[in-house]
């Protein structure tokens, strides 16, 4: 970048924390960080929302909306609450869900609590869309009944349009997969949204590189996905390099097989398609795919 701090600015300073910076420059709008920026530069004086709305130039729900993000974030505490007692309460995952809340009950909790409003029209906005009444129970009861705090809900809701799944059932399912893994908190859900990331992206390499159609993959698929391409190192190439010896051999495409082929590989410590033709030129351990080794990989065990 060709770009860097004037020193004469720097006379004059304020702190940020950094985890403003580390976690919520892509989740915070530029309102949020507007609205944060003018408390931390005026924490020494009494400010209103009234004057920060003036202040920053952003309407008086945009202000509220800020606060309400940055307290379920954990970086701003009302007056009177202790950083302790501002952690959200967690609740036991009962093996029975209890029952989404009815259509009056949502507009009930909606009018008795501001966070609860936030969500619903936050969502609103980043799906584009009016909510049905069946989509604003679902986030009303992830909120009230399970526990999961406004700041995580969002996070899910991002992330699913941000790859065309803006739907609630995968909103839905998502929270509850998280409730039952216990993450609760911001860090756990950037952390689990990255591993996410990862899968999506070891299947779309493993579903090219085998010429599958554009679908969801089974927990197996991604499971061998996930280790060829981030434990393992495994490239397209050689993917597509374990489909041919697959098809080669079988005369089509049998996942058991190249799963088999592609462990022998990484046992070998084969990187790219030239170490196996080097291998096959050498006669050295390529006869590991006749026909009764193949049976022999198949019945051995894991």
């Amino acid at each position: 970048m060709n770009y860097y701090i004037n020193p004469a600015v720097l006379t004059a300073v304020f702190t940020v924390p950094t985890d403003v910076a580390d976690k919520h420059l892509k989740l915070a709008s530029g309102e949020h960080i507007k609205v944060l920026l003018y408390i931390l530069r005026n924490m020494s004086s009494e400010i209103s929302e009234d004057g920060i709305s003036a202040a920053v130039g952003v309407s008086a729900y945009e202000v509220k909306e800020a606060l309400i993000y940055w307290e379920q974030a954990g970086i701003l505490l009302k007056k009177g609450v202790s950083a302790s007692k501002s952690e959200p309460i967690k609740k036991p995952v009962a093996a029975v869900r209890s029952q989404k809340p009815s259509r009056n009950d949502v507009a009930r909790r909606g009018a008795e609590d501001d966070k609860i409003r936030y969500l619903l029209q936050e969502t609103q906005m980043r799906l584009g869309r009016n909510l049905k009444s069946n989509e604003s129970s679902t986030l009303v009861w992830l909120y009230d009944d399970e526990g999961l705090d406004v700041s995580v809900i969002l996070m899910i809701i991002q992330y699913a349009v941000a790859n065309n799944k803006a739907n609630m059932r995968f909103i839905e399912s998502t929270a509850v997969s998280w409730i039952n893994k216990g993450i609760d908190s911001v860090a756990a859900a950037d952390e689990e949204l990255r591993n996410m990331a990862l899968r999506d992206e070891a299947w779309r390499i493993v579903r090219k590189a085998f010429g599958f159609e554009n679908r969801k993959p089974s927990p197996k698929e991604t499971e061998l996905s996930f280790k060829w391409i981030n434990e393992w190192g495994m490239s397209e190439k050689m993917l597509t390099a374990a489909y041919n010896v697959c098809v080669d051999e079988k005369s089509k495409f049998y996942m058991p097989y190249a799963a088999k082929i592609i462990e022998n590989w990484h046992e070998k410590g084969y990187k790219t398609p030239e170490d196996i033709s080097n291998v096959k030129k050498e006669k050295d351990g390529f006869a590991a795919y006749d026909m009764d080794l193949f049976e022999k990989m198949l019945n051995s065990k894991d």
